[in-house]
């Protein structure tokens, strides 16, 4: 028995957002993981089909190592989505549709019986999913096993946006904000 459950792979299975600059970032992820538990951490990027390829392309810039090849790929159908052409999945190939892909991504009768399924046919021992897709926690909680959500967007960032709170309406011509309950002022302008 013991040295069965040494012979245990950890399974995380990762999913992120429909855009390559989520997807590359949750594909280092997997490498790091891989690489911090050499044949003991199996990483799983769950993507749709035509973000196979952006994983492949993040994987092919690490190089070739047993951290690399250890990382799987699961795909899940795209939802269906009107005025959205087939095989449009990632915001980078959608242009002026992109927020056709965003408003399908966060929508979650739209997104999450896919995810679920999957979740559930692959039965991970963690999950790690995009901030997104936040209905996955729920699912990982009713399986029982750990769920984080990744975010990949800095701290900085997210901490400006929750102090914000939503108060800034930009659409008045405002050139400068500032961000309140800070330790000191921070003035966030159109110069950045």
């Amino acid at each position: 028995m013991a040295s069965a459950e040494l012979g245990k792979k950890l399974r995380i299975l990762i999913i992120p957002f429909f855009a390559t600059s989520h997807i590359g970032p949750h594909t280092d992820l997997a490498v790091r993981l891989a690489a911090a538990r050499p044949g003991t951490v199996e990483p799983t990027l769950a993507v749709t089909p035509a973000n196979v390829s952006v994983v492949r392309a993040t994987l092919q810039r690490h190089g070739a190592s047993a951290a690399t090849s250890a990382i799987k790929i699961a795909t899940y159908p795209f939802p269906e989505v009107d005025g959205l052409p087939l095989g449009v999945e990632n915001l980078s190939a959608a242009g002026a549709d992109g927020w056709r892909i965003f408003d399908a991504a966060i929508d979650e009768a739209l997104t999450r019986p896919a995810q679920e399924a999957l979740i559930r046919e692959l039965s991970p021992d963690a999950v790690f999913t995009d901030v997104h897709f936040f209905w996955n926690s729920v699912i990982a909680g009713d399986l029982g096993v750990p769920c984080v959500a990744f975010s990949v967007i800095g701290t900085f960032s997210n901490l400006a946006m929750s102090h914000l709170g939503g108060e800034v309406d930009c659409d008045s011509g405002c050139e400068e904000v500032i961000v309140p309950h800070f330790p000191e002022e921070v003035d966030v302008g159109e110069d950045g």
